[in-house]
């Protein structure tokens, strides 16, 4: 007998409509009357969502993906702890088991072991222990997305990504228009003295508005080229204008080459013709691409950057740090970074973290917990290299993008510490699970809690 579908499964015991609509009803009535209209509101768009998610679980991930540039990290994060909880609960109810099983569980682990050895080592135990939360909300956000959604609905998911992605991009180009005042520390003004304004739309810095729109911008690419509506490839082509627009006006190098080499890996692994779309892009960019783009393009690898300069002097620190800690790791969070540092600190470049992902990862988790991180990648990357071939169309197209995307945010991890915002980490952790979630359609190993 197969197992039921969890679209299927319905409490044993439902309140009938009338009685339901009266209490939701009488609830609307009262809250504002009881509560300060602001806190009424909140609790009213909670309620609603609840019962959004209890109708579709699914529905809550598109909330989560639609709403990590606008929510706070704290939103977010309850949010997933709310779609999680109610997931469950439908499961209890229906009697049926509550967890299912990624695929990658192994490296999973391995990497969640080296998380807490973390904490247990380091230098300041009580700052790490409070970064643990954040972890835990990663791995949770990875979990539900591997194993919630059906295959055919990450089409789906994603398009809420991408419309709030055309959402972030609109207000770039209105804070570019009205010549948002930009931090000094994000301008060499010696060598980009003619660039004033650098976008960030909701994030905190143009940077991490760069990492996320490295996740909008091969999978809109993919919607528009497979799209056959006219009205809703108008639609996909003003996500990829004004995601597209946003990225350069946020004038990070490291963004730029994130995205141009998710091109090339979604041109390798789906169409060969979007290599030629790149290449061609790259003659014409000196003809086309304003003076202020080609100025800090031109400035990638220069040493006569500040900014290049600031993170080889760091990148030589840390690496310093991680001779002397290599087993352990310094702990996690910045405290930890902070306290270590300053010892090492080469030059007197001050720094809140190594401007390196793996650098990073090595020095508060230590080796072991770089290489666990590393076979995790391995392992969902030979999933879904594996389930590929066996995709067809459009989700064939989403998952190369979905890996597209992820190559690049790993690229861009090179040259700075992206997962510094923990709406980006989120994020990452997000599309990591939701590539298994589109191979499982091919036959992938991870079968969800609905037993599909």
């Amino acid at each position: 007998m197969s197992t039921p579908t969890l679209m299927a499964v319905q409490p044993k015991k439902n309140l009938p409509p009338l009685t339901a609509g009266l209490l939701t009803g009488l609830l609307v009535a009262l809250l504002p009357g009881l509560l300060p209209a602001q806190v009424a509101a909140k609790y009213l768009a909670a309620l609603g969502a609840a019962v959004l998610i209890w109708q579709r679980p699914a529905a809550g991930l598109y909330l989560f993906l639609a709403g990590l540039a606008f929510l706070p990290t704290l939103s977010a994060g309850e949010l997933l702890l709310a779609v999680a909880a109610i997931w469950a609960l439908r499961r209890l109810l229906a009697g049926e088991r509550v967890l299912a099983a990624t695929g990658v569980e192994l490296p999973l682990f391995a990497f969640i072991f080296f998380v807490l050895m973390g904490v247990a080592f380091s230098v300041t135990r009580r700052a790490s222990l409070s970064v643990l939360p954040l972890y835990a909300l990663d791995f949770l956000a990875f979990y539900l997305m591997a194993v919630l959604p059906r295959p055919k609905e990450a089409g789906w998911l994603l398009g809420g990504l991408l419309l709030a992605g055309a959402l972030t991009g609109l207000l770039a180009l209105a804070q570019y228009r009205s010549g948002v005042q930009t931090s000094l520390s994000w301008i060499d003004a010696r060598q980009a003295e003619d660039i004033k304004t650098r976008v960030f739309s909701t994030f905190d810095n143009p940077n991490i508005f760069a990492e996320y729109l490295t996740f909008v911008l091969p999978p809109a690419l993919v919607f528009f080229l497979r799209e056959r509506r006219w009205g809703a490839r108008l639609v996909w082509l003003l996500v990829l204008a004004c995601a597209g627009a946003g990225l350069i006006l946020t004038f990070s190098r490291g963004g730029w080459l994130a995205v141009g080499l998710a091109l090339v890996v979604l041109g390798i692994l789906w169409d060969r013709r979007l290599l030629l779309l790149v290449a061609v892009g790259l003659v014409l960019l000196p003809l086309a691409a304003p003076g202020q783009v080609l100025t800090r393009a031109a400035s990638i690898g220069s040493l006569e950057d500040s900014s290049n300069t600031f993170r080889l002097s760091i990148w030589l620190a840390v690496l310093r740090m991680i001779a002397a800690y290599w087993s352990t790791g310094i702990g996690l969070g910045s405290a930890a970074f902070n306290q270590v540092y300053p010892q090492f600190m080469l030059a007197g470049t001050p720094a809140m973290h190594s401007h390196n992902l793996y650098l990073q990862l090595a020095l508060e988790l230590g080796v072991p917990g770089l290489v666990a991180f590393l076979w995790l990648l391995g392992a969902v990357a030979a999933r879904a290299l594996s389930a590929l071939p066996r995709l067809a169309g459009r989700r064939q197209g989403l998952l190369a993008a979905l890996l597209a995307s992820l190559a690049g945010f790993l690229l861009h991890g090179a040259v700075d510490n992206v997962w510094y915002s923990p709406k980006l980490t989120l994020l990452f952790w997000a599309a990591l699970g939701l590539v298994l979630a589109v191979g499982r359609e091919a036959g992938g190993p991870a079968r969800t809690a609905r037993g599909e």
